[in-house]
Parts: C-alpha cells; structure tokens; sequence
C-alpha cells in the first residue's frame, strides 16, 4: 500500500534554529558477555543497515547484532567464545570478497585472529595470524607497503612492541621483520594516517603505563620497491602522561595538518584524566586540554553530529556509576568548539562506543558500551528545528511512499531545496524543485532513503 507523508516544515528560516538531542538510552542487550570493552559497525549482512559488533573482555565473546531497520537489534550466533581478554576489534574485508571481516586481539592469549564472512553474516572461520603477540591489544589497519592490500598493525603491550604483519590480499598475513617499534614501554594504542602528506602510512603510538606515559609519532619511510621502515620524531608530542587510552590523527582546526586527539584515563590513585588535542602548528605540537564534566575520559571521537558541515567532539566516561558518560563539544570552526552539552549520564563505565546514521534519517546515532553492567545501549540522534511560530508552517504531504519514478509535494508556496540521503547516510540527490515539480527518483537503486527539506526536517521513503 502507498501513502502520503505529512509533516510540517518551516518555510521562514530566519525565526528558525538547529538543535541535536538524542532520544534517552535504549538497551539493547542486558545481558552481553561480560565486561564489553570493543565495538566496530558496518554492513555485515545482505540488507543495507549498518550492524553491530562487540567483543567482551571477561566474557571471551563476539557478538554481533543484526540492526533491523526500526531502531532494534538483534543478537546472533556468537562469533567466538574462545579468545581470552579481547581488547582490540575491527570490522575491514581482509581477502578482498567484498564482505566484511572481524579482526580482533586477545591479550590473555596473545592471539591476533580474523574470522571470516561469508557475506550473509556467518562468521565460520577463524584464521590466526599470531598466537605469539605478547599482550596483543590495540591494532589498526591500512595499506602499509602501498600493495593495495590491507595490511595490520598491532601492539604488543607485555612485550613493548608495535610489530605489522602484511597481507598478500587473500588473508594470508606475513610477519614483517622491520617492526613500527620496539623501544617503548606498554604501547596500547596504533593509529594509522598519512600524517606528511607523502603518500604512504604513518603510526601514532600510545602507552598506558600509568606513569609516565607518551605520545609517539613513526614516520614510513617506504621506498618504491615497498621496503617499509618507521622513524620516530626525535621530539615526543606528549611526555609525563598517566594512561592514555585513545589517539588518532585528526585535522581539528580545519587547517589541513592532521593534529591528534586522544585521553588520558584516570586509574586507581591516579591523577584526573584529560581529553587532549594536540595541535600541529607546522613545527612541532601545542597541547589543549579541554574542559569537561568526565574526570575518567575514555574514548573520543570527531564526528558530525549536528550536520554542519564541521566535525565534533564526542567523548565517553571510564568511571562507575553516578556521573557524565557521553557529552559532546560543538565544532563552532577554525579551532573553537562549545562547552560541552550531556547526551547521556545513565551508564556505568562506557569506554567504547560508535557513531553511525543507524536508522537511515540522515544523522548519526550512537551505540555505546556499558563495561560495568555488561549492556549495550543506543541513542537515537533527533536534530530538531525550535522556535518556530505556528504562522511560519505549513502541511508538506510527499506522496507515493513507496515510489518507483517520481514523488510528488503538495503544499509549497514556494520553492524547496530537497536533499536524498542513502541508508550510509550519502548524499545521492540535491535538487531545489519549484512549486507543483515532481522529484525524479527513477535513477536510484531500490532501498530506504532520507528526503530532507531545506536540510531542516527530514523524512523516509522507500524506492522500489
């Protein structure tokens, strides 16, 4: 059955303003494996919804869910219950089928493992690339030697070293002598980018010794025939830190230089952490420390909440019980970001989470993990347009729903920009349609969409 789409929008933009609120927590499992410590997304099935993936730390599992299309998701065949103290994970198509696989890191057992998709989800196979990384933990991926295969990096905290084992683009994976690292002690995190802009992979490297910690940067000196060697910067960008728990390279200030942000956690009798962004100014790294509710900072991410046009920052609490556990820093450009706004402060312990359009509207959700209660939760992004007087809206029907060529708009009295988003959250049309015009849809592939107005109110629709 079709049918037409009613809802109001405002025409009159100048009474108008943007607001992004989340819906309140959503669980979507009580009852994880225990103590969920790592989560990755992505289309893992045959539908077009983004997925879910965690791994336990206590409990040894990896659970995938199933994302349905409404805001629910389920939990299907565990992958593993075999590894022991998983700490790093990572969905990436890893023998080049075009499915994405689950490479994860099991510290207790030193084990750096893939297991392979069949496309439809089932996880069948698991490949082990190492049983001898001592203390494996963090990893990251990319094209190291520049063969156009995905190649793994990884941290061997007991050990002291950053080691990377190339793949032959079948997922068949070789230890590589040249390691990214074996002078530090306890590195627990690696983060891949093309930091100097030559073309090849660059390695940020943290440790999490709890005193004295450090903030490295290796740079790839690879050479045309794909030999690879790393050289670290002779100047640290951070030094005297107490547990960093994530970094990764990111343009900040929009200058073009990938500048880092990372945390510091606070642990035991430790000092209170900090969310750190390092700044390259072109000749060296300046530090920033941002102010926040969160004196346990556990992950942070540069995402786009409020779709401006400028990434945010996202930051999540290490700490139990009472107290901030998501909150958010708006980008305002060139560097200068908003106090922080709480999105949620009703978990336990939420050292990880994802950022990701879930349910197709056009803004990014966000899925977190509850360490302490062993839950994981959603929150749903409602960007919303406030302070508009009822003289300044009118009814918007979009009809048919579901659609084949065309849809048709009834009640404009002007004309309307359009925007149509995909399940991934791609802009895959823009048009401004004047009064009584039609929006050809004919051209795009069958599926779930978002269609936006004057990139204020948006709504779904289905092209069959």
């Amino acid at each position: 059955m079709k049918h037409k789409l009613f809802f109001a929008i405002a025409l009159i933009s100048a009474f108008s303003f943007a607001q992004t609120t989340f819906l309140p927590k959503v669980t979507i499992n009580t009852a994880t494996g225990d103590a969920p410590y790592s989560i990755d997304t992505g289309l893992i099935d045959s539908d077009n919804f983004i997925d879910i993936v965690i791994a336990t730390n206590l409990g040894n599992t990896i659970e995938w869910y199933k994302n349905n299309g409404d805001n629910t998701f389920t939990l299907q065949t565990l992958v593993s219950n075999v590894l022991d103290g998983i700490g790093g994970l990572k969905l990436v198509d890893l023998n080049n089928d075009g499915y994405l696989d689950i490479l994860a890191t099991a510290y207790n057992n030193d084990r750096l493992v893939w297991f392979t998709n069949d496309g439809a989800g089932n996880f069948l196979v698991q490949n082990v690339i190492s049983n001898s990384v001592s203390g494996a933990s963090g990893i990251d991926v990319g094209d190291i030697n520049n063969d156009t295969f995905i190649d793994v990096a990884v941290t061997a905290y007991d050990s002291g070293e950053v080691i990377w084992y190339s793949n032959n683009g079948t997922g068949t994976f070789t230890l590589e002598t040249e390691k990214i690292d074996n002078t530090l002690s306890a590195p627990g995190v690696v983060n891949l980018k093309d930091i100097d802009g030559d073309g090849d992979l660059d390695a940020l490297v943290v440790t999490a010794v709890y005193s004295g910690d450090v903030v490295e940067i290796f740079r790839n000196n690879l050479v045309p025939s794909g030999t690879v060697s790393f050289t670290k910067d002779a100047i640290s960008v951070a030094t005297g830190k107490f547990g960093m728990f994530s970094a990764t390279f990111e343009d900040i200030d929009g200058d073009a230089n990938l500048d880092i942000l990372a945390t510091e956690v606070s642990y035991g009798n430790g000092p209170t952490g900090n969310l750190y962004w390092f700044e390259d100014n072109g000749s060296g790294f300046t530090e920033t420390v941002f102010t926040t509710s969160i004196n346990n900072p556990a992950l942070a991410l540069f995402k786009d909440l409020d779709n401006d046009g400028l990434k945010d920052i996202v930051l999540s609490s290490g700490k139990t019980n009472a107290g901030n556990d998501i909150v958010w820093f708006k980008n305002n450009g060139s560097g200068s970001f908003a106090a922080e706004e709480v999105i949620d402060a009703t978990q336990s312990q939420a050292f990880v989470y994802a950022i990701e359009d879930f349910d197709g509207d056009g803004d990014l959700d966000i899925a977190s993990c509850e360490y302490n209660l062993d839950n994981l939760n959603y929150f749903e992004n409602q960007k919303i347009v406030l302070s508009v007087p009822n003289s300044d809206l009118q009814t918007i029907s979009i009809f048919p729903n579901p659609t084949k060529d065309f849809l048709n708009f009834e009640g404009f009295n002007s004309n309307v920009n359009v925007t149509v988003y995909d399940v991934l959250g791609k802009q895959v049309l823009v048009k401004a349609l004047s009064v009584g015009e039609k929006l050809d849809v004919s051209n795009l592939t069958n599926g779930i969409y978002t269609i936006k107005l004057n990139d204020k109110l948006s709504t779904k629709f289905i092209k069959e």
